[in-house]
């Protein structure tokens, strides 16, 4: 552990877990660190890096001293790693912040100045970017709701509101970045060994306290910029992608609410989203290319899983999986490419026409 003196109290703790983002890290704090307060911390849990995330991260504490880097030796994995970094805070609350994202400006105050009204969790957006960090787009996680709105989930009718207006998964927690909560929320949480490896350890942390009535307040503003193209759970193959996304997400809802509950219904709903047919079909696609890594039969099985639920859309999307043959999606993918180069090759050319 390299750690500054520690401060006698703290309203929020920015906690980053990382492994290996030692390229990214740096941009991240350095978007944080000057906006941090007397009463707020950062703290970095190293878990295990073999590049040069120790470096980059002691030559910004020297500059802060709000800033703790702590470095265990062994490589604990995303949800161990989270739940480390959380327990090392010493704050009211905790916002947890992905080691290649990066802050916008003034996010900590608006967070500090939110907090004062006391809520159990705040949820913020983001804007997506590309690996450079070049805005692509906004990213609403709800349907229809875009200003500042609270939800006391205790209540049946906005309980109802909540789930069935989610947009994305990110409603239910499975962008790191995007909840602040109270510390004791999270820590009151009894959480399934289960969900421990399924890398949504802070939607089990969360979600699991949902039943008891916990109040969520949607801040309806973009506090940060999540960098796209750079998805650490993808080291193991598209297809373990997907069965993260779709399988170990569906557990965590199922085991909470039960799957014929109507919240784990909406899970399941919004995953559609995360993971799209064409997405599935690319993954179809890989299976033929690469065989021995990505695995058809683990790939029919989660598809199967996706669409499980006896929706029209569901039926229709699945018929086209399984009818979708592996030498036609070679042919398309093909096509697809030749297209786009005819069009790169266009585009140069006009570019080279009008510069002479």
């Amino acid at each position: 552990m390299v750690s500054p003196v520690s401060k006698s109290k703290t309203r929020l703790t920015i906690c980053i877990p990382t492994y290996n983002f030692g390229r990214f890290i740096g941009q991240t704090l350095d978007s944080i660190l000057p906006q941090v307060t007397d009463d707020v911390e950062v703290i970095v849990l190293d878990g295990g890096s073999t590049d040069e995330t120790k470096e980059v991260v002691l030559e910004r504490q020297e500059k802060y001293n709000s800033l703790t880097y702590y470095y265990q030796n062994f490589r604990g994995g995303i949800d161990c790693d989270i739940e480390k970094a959380v327990s090392l805070a010493q704050s009211e609350y905790c916002w947890l912040f992905s080691a290649d994202d990066i802050m916008l400006p003034n996010s900590v105050n608006k967070i500090l100045e939110a907090i004062n009204s006391e809520h159990d969790v705040y949820l913020c957006e983001h804007e997506l970017c590309n690996l450079e960090m070049e805005v692509i787009s906004e990213y609403p996680i709800f349907n229809n709701i875009i200003r500042p709105k609270l939800f006391n989930l205790a209540d049946a009718e906005q309980r109802r509101v909540y789930f069935s207006k989610a947009r994305t998964s990110e409603v239910f927690f499975s962008f790191m970045s995007a909840p602040i909560f109270k510390k004791k929320v999270w820590d009151n949480a009894i959480v399934d060994e289960s969900f421990r490896g399924t890398c949504w350890i802070v939607a089990g942390h969360l979600l699991r306290m949902i039943p008891k009535g916990i109040s969520v307040y949607y801040l309806g503003e973009s506090l940060l910029q999540k960098r796209g193209g750079n998805d650490s759970f993808s080291d193991c193959g598209i297809v373990n992608r997907c069965r993260i996304a779709i399988e170990t997400f569906q557990h965590v809802g199922n085991t909470i609410f039960g799957k014929s509950s109507e919240e784990a219904f909406h899970i399941r709903r919004v995953l559609k989203f995360d993971v799209t047919l064409s997405l599935l079909l690319y993954a179809k696609l890989k299976t033929a290319e690469f065989p021995t890594t990505e695995d058809i039969n683990t790939l029919n099985r989660i598809a199967k899983k996706h669409y499980e639920d006896k929706t029209v859309s569901n039926l229709v999307k699945y018929a086209i999986y399984r009818m979708s043959h592996v030498n036609l999606l070679i042919v398309a993918a093909g096509l697809k490419k030749k297209l786009w180069n005819s069009v790169i090759q266009k585009i140069k050319l006009v570019r080279t026409r009008l510069s002479s």
